[in-house]
Formats: C-alpha cells, sequence, structure tokens
C-alpha cells in the first residue's frame, strides 16, 4: 500500500470515529418517545371525561381507554405518561393511573392485573391541560416500573382526589375526531362507568379517545430481582478480565473499560 493510500485510509477511520463519537454524546440523556399521534386532524373539544369532570357524576369508578399496535417498552421510575387535551379544566386532574396489556392485540381483556404506576396524590404537570393540540402536557410521572411487550394497551383511571372527584362541571377537553376508525389505527374503545375495573366492561364506545405519549429516559432498565450484579455486555467483559489477567495494572485497566459497557 502507498504512503498516499495509507493516509487516507487513517484519515477515513479517524472521521468514522469521531463521527460515531458525535452520535453518542447526540444521544447521551436523550428519551425515547412513543406516541400514539392520531391520523385525523383535531376537531373542536366536545367530550368531558375522565379529564374534564370528577368521577362521581359521569365516568367512576373507573373508566380508561384501550389502544392497539404499541410498541415494546419499558416503563421506569420518574419516566412520564402525557395525554393530549385541547381545553383547560376547572380543577386538578388527580387519579390513579393503571396499565395492563391486553390478551391480543386489537382486543380489551387485560392478560395480567394492573400495575398502578401513578397515584391521586400525585399532582401532574399542567394539571389542567391546555388548548394546544400536540403537547401532551398533561403528564403524570411513573411511580412504578411497567413492562410491556407489545401489541394492545390498556390505560385506566380511578379513585380521583378528593378534590378532583368534587368536580361536577362538565368541561370538553377531549380532541372530537379521535375514534376507533381513526387511520392510525392506534385507537379501539373507551369505557366508562365500570363497577370493578376489568373486562367485561361495563360501559363501551368508540370515543373520543385522548392520545398519549410515553417519555422514557435512555438509560438502562435495573435487574431483575433476586439478580445478583451485572449481566449481558459487562458480566461478559469483566468474566474475561479476571480470566485473562489474574492480578496487576492490566487487570485493572481491563476492569475498567469493562464498566464502562452497558448492563
Amino acid at each position: 500500500m502507498t504512503f498516499t493510500k495509507r493516509a487516507l485510509l487513517l484519515l477515513a477511520i479517524a472521521g468514522g470515529l469521531l463521527a460515531a463519537a458525535q452520535a453518542t454524546i447526540a444521544s447521551a440523556g436523550a428519551a425515547t418517545t412513543i406516541t400514539t399521534t392520531p391520523a385525523a386532524p383535531p376537531g373542536s373539544p366536545d367530550n368531558c371525561w375522565p379529564f374534564g369532570v370528577g368521577p362521581n357524576s359521569t365516568w367512576g369508578p373507573f373508566a380508561g381507554f384501550v389502544y392497539k399496535n404499541i410498541p415494546a417498552f419499558q416503563l421506569k421510575v420518574g419516566d412520564t405518561i402525557g395525554f393530549d387535551l385541547g381545553a383547560v379544566n376547572d380543577a386538578d386532574v388527580q387519579v390513579d393511573v393503571a396499565l395492563a396489556a391486553t390478551t391480543a392485540n386489537g382486543g380489551d381483556i387485560p392478560a395480567q392485573g394492573f400495575i398502578n404506576v401513578a397515584t391521586n396524590t400525585q399532582t401532574p404537570a399542567n394539571p389542567r391541560g391546555d388548548t394546544i393540540a400536540g403537547d401532551y402536557e398533561l403528564r403524570f410521572t411513573a411511580e412504578a416500573p411497567f413492562s410491556f411487550g407489545g401489541g394492545g394497551l390498556i390505560v385506566r383511571f380511578s379513585h380521583a382526589s378528593v378534590t378532583y372527584a368534587g368536580d361536577i362541571t362538565c368541561t370538553a377537553v377531549a380532541f372530537d375526531g379521535f375514534t376507533a376508525t381513526d387511520a392510525s389505527r392506534f385507537f379501539v374503545e373507551r369505557f366508562a362507568h365500570d363497577a370493578d375495573g376489568n373486562s367485561p366492561w361495563d360501559y363501551t364506545d368508540s370515543g373520543p379517545m385522548v392520545p398519549f405519549r410515553l417519555t422514557l429516559a435512555d438509560t438502562p432498565a435495573p435487574p431483575p430481582p433476586g439478580s445478583t450484579g451485572p449481566t449481558g455486555q459487562r458480566a461478559a467483559a469483566l468474566k474475561k478480565c479476571k480470566k485473562k489477567f489474574p492480578k496487576g495494572p492490566k487487570r485493572k485497566k481491563c476492569i475498567k473499560r469493562a464498566k464502562r459497557l452497558p448492563l
């Protein structure tokens, strides 16, 4: 290989490494989002439950939305689930928010028990909503993790705070047009007036439904219960270091590099 070709090759390699480093920096501290963006444009808000009125006069004790075609995700404590409202309510929305996968994508039967990911003691961000379409402003922070393998997802609301339960004014906050027939193919149905919070639901209709957005921190999920130590890439590298370098500075350097790898 001539000097010129070798120099060009080295420059290409250096450029590739630099680009990779820049890509890593750009993604550091970023977040992954999953959004059920409707295909239809938002109509005027025309429905109040469950975010524009308390449960006592309309939707209680349980209500919720059933979605489909949702990608797999790992919700961690501190992640958020936001809902897009089209008007400002006259009371803070404080409810328990629970999640469950469905037995079939497009179905409405929970595959297992619901997991409460937010409680009615939490005041969500923008607790009364706003008039801006597409900002998913009513944001609840996850207080418990939830693992989802993809497909159908149920988001259930219940146990309003005392203040929100006392809100008897129907404020239309749900955008018109976001129904089960939306071309996005994210929406299945909504349910309300349900006595036990489980299927078969006492009342269902096609909407309007409220789209949601998950904002997931770009960090590794915690190890499973009972796990002892790191797994995956990091564990394999640490094992290799200990085998290859029984002791000394080379072992320390190898372990230091291994600890930078993802779990």
